[in-house]
């Protein structure tokens, strides 16, 4: 049997429950058995524009989103009007037929320049410009249309369930998804044990809910017929499964790691992680790892600041003290933290920090996807500024390297940014335990002095670059910004400068020297294969399903993941980058920030690039199509665009 690939979106007003959707539809799946991969896209503003939650399931797990998919649910007239053309031929599209006769004027969230685009287009075809002329259209592409009367269903749900009619509204969102699923072949029990899965601590919500599932699948039956068959069982069904996005795997990673201290200052998408946190801020680690680190039984303590400078100056005072200290941002809270940054590697404090990079710059597209931050994060913080950066590629790198990257702060004590970005963040995937497990975490810190003799030198010139660390507390001792000497005293003497200079530069030396070739980069694919893409961050899964999609086609190519770009791993980039014919970049800045890097750290010069920059999540088709494209007409550049 040929592995079954579903791919469906739901739309709907931000606020109107299509994060529930979304996430009832994951659990449903994941209760038949199958890998499924969800990601939600909303705007900046907190009620009302457009938002839409795409999932994609089967057997194996699924790396990627594309379109066109094979059904969508629009649950108002925005939704109708942004994705009537994005439902494959035979697809299904279920909407609200309450809402044909919308003015697309009338639609105030909705952007000016869409408008435009969709009265032109209606008017090339002599259609008015309302939300009924986008079903025609949709039906003349072949898509199954399944109208829904949902006002009239609501009404029905309000008197059966003896609840009121404002109570009930929020359920269309279950009645549009249940449509969808049951004629895609997913029976309604599966579906109502999803419902009771993602509100399990609301019994009248279930209730509601599952009469809401029940009269959507009435009037289907009744109107539509039921599915041509129904969607096989999946090999995952009965089996221990995860779903979680990135945010609660980084934050699930730092308290594994043995986290003691996280400090964090609103912003999207960052905030989602320090959250998850709170809510397990008493997370036990095992006696043994909790004696090792001294760790209270209480746990980690979590501090929401005032501005990001507060939250990465409590990091410091706390990694100073001896906290296993991290903290959480985005881009532009991350420009806020330079200062500090600078004062970690002066001070040679231990830190982590975390940066969930969103389109840029400014504040820019706080809500959407881009990797504009790399170059930020290499070169932040004044004057010469050596720290680690490391990238994570998918859910499990994020957990795994959430862990490493305390290590390595504390071992080579050093801040340790830490890139992820918002496609990690609000993508849900489902996990299993072989995968994912906190048995696995070691803790490293370094060559610790608890309990420092008269003579401590915090900053002592050794071999590897490295000073014994005591905590602030553990005796009298300087920790400052200013060059210093062993003891810490603020010092301007030339010759202690060079040494001090030298001292911080074998550290990094030493860094560079340590880590695995097997950590800092990562050769996908035939080693051989005369194409190489090379890329870095989320991309790393949607490249993968592209290899596969480019070998059907009789392209062979293997993919360069960077991981860690400072210090740059130049030996093993260039082994691989020499032995291909042709190498193609993809990232998503405009810039090309790693290219930029490689060609400066290596001499490489990269001649052909993908990008994508309208802050969607990247295609496999769109990554395939352009390959294709440059091996056909040798072009330097090619821009993808996919996405609502």
């Amino acid at each position: 049997m040929k592995e079954p690939d579903i791919l469906f979106l739901i739309g709907g007003p931000q606020g109107g429950g299509i994060e529930s959707a979304g996430q009832i539809a994951l659990k449903t799946l994941v209760l038949k058995g199958y890998s499924v991969l969800g990601t939600r896209d909303y705007k900046s503003n907190i009620m009302g524009a457009h938002s839409y939650y795409t999932i994609r399931a089967r057997f194996s797990r699924p790396g990627a989103i594309r379109f066109p998919v094979d059904a969508v649910v629009a649950l108002d007239a925005e939704s109708i009007l942004t994705h009537f053309t994005d439902v494959k031929p035979g697809g299904l599209f279920v909407y609200d037929s309450g809402v044909l006769k919308t003015k697309i004027d009338s639609i105030q969230p909705m952007e000016k320049a869409l408008k435009d685009r969709l009265k032109e287009l209606f008017a090339s075809k002599g259609l008015p410009p309302i939300t009924e002329s986008a079903i025609k259209i949709a039906e003349e592409n072949g898509v199954k249309l399944v109208p829904l009367p949902l006002r009239e269903l609501v009404r029905k749900l309000a008197e059966k369930t003896g609840a009121s009619l404002t109570s009930v509204s929020k359920a269309v969102n279950t009645m549009g998804l249940t449509a969808m699923m049951y004629l895609m072949g997913v029976e309604p029990r599966c579906v109502e044990k999803g419902i009771a899965l993602h509100f399990a601590a609301k019994k009248k919500v279930v209730n509601i809910n599952v009469e809401a599932a029940r009269l959507a699948v009435e009037y289907v039956e009744s109107n539509f017929g039921g599915p041509r068959e129904t969607l096989p069982d999946g090999p995952h069904r009965g089996k221990k499964v995860m779903l979680a996005t990135g945010n609660d795997l980084v934050a699930m990673g730092k308290l594994a790691g043995g986290l003691t201290f996280q400090s964090y200052y609103p912003i999207t998408p960052a905030s989602d992680e320090a959250i998850y946190m709170e809510r397990f801020r008493y997370y036990e680690l095992s006696n043994d790892a909790r004696e090792k680190l001294g760790v209270p039984k209480l746990g980690t303590v979590i501090v929401q600041t005032e501005d990001e400078l507060s939250a990465i100056m409590m990091a410091l005072g706390a990694a100073a003290a001896g906290a296993r200290a991290s903290t959480s941002t985005s881009g532009p809270g991350f420009a806020l933290m330079n200062e500090a940054i600078s004062l970690a590697i002066m001070a040679e404090i231990p830190v982590v920090l975390t940066i969930w990079m969103r389109g840029g710059p400014s504040t820019g597209l706080p809500t959407k996807e881009g990797q504009q931050d790399l170059l930020h994060a290499m070169f932040s913080g004044h004057g010469d500024n050596p720290k680690i950066v490391l990238a994570s590629g998918d859910h499990v790198e994020a957990f795994y390297d959430a862990i490493k990257a305390l290590n390595w702060a504390e071992k080579y004590q050093t801040p340790v940014v830490h890139l992820l970005d918002k496609y990690l963040a609000s993508t849900t995937t489902s996990l299993y335990p072989d995968e994912i497990d906190s048995s696995k975490a070691t803790i490293e810190r370094g060559v610790r002095v608890d309990d420092p003799s008269e003579d401590y030198k915090r900053y002592a010139i050794t071999e590897n670059g490295i000073s014994p660390f005591a905590p602030i507390g553990a005796k009298d001792m300087i920790l400052t910004g200013l060059e210093h000497t062993e003891e810490g005293f603020p010092t301007e003497d030339p010759v202690i400068r060079d040494e001090m200079m030298a001292k911080r530069r074998r550290k990094f030396e030493t860094i560079a020297r340590e880590i695995p070739p097997e950590e800092k980069v990562v050769l996908h694919g035939d080693p051989d294969a005369k194409i190489t893409l090379v890329s870095w961050g989320s991309t790393k899964p949607i490249i993968l399903e592209a290899l596969k999609l480019l070998e059907e086609k009789g392209v062979k190519a293997n993919f360069l993941q960077i991981r860690v770009f400072y210090p740059f791993p130049v030996k093993e980039v260039l082994d691989v980058l020499t032995r291909a014919e042709t190498v193609i970049n993809i990232e998503q800045n405009d810039l090309l920030q790693a290219a930029f890097l490689i060609r400066g750290f290596t001499g490489f010069t990269i001649k052909h690039h993908i990008k994508k920059l309208n802050g969607r999540a990247l295609w496999d088709t769109e990554v395939v199509q352009a390959v294709l494209e440059i091996l056909e007409t040798g072009k330097e550049e090619v821009v993808v665009k996919g996405g609502a």
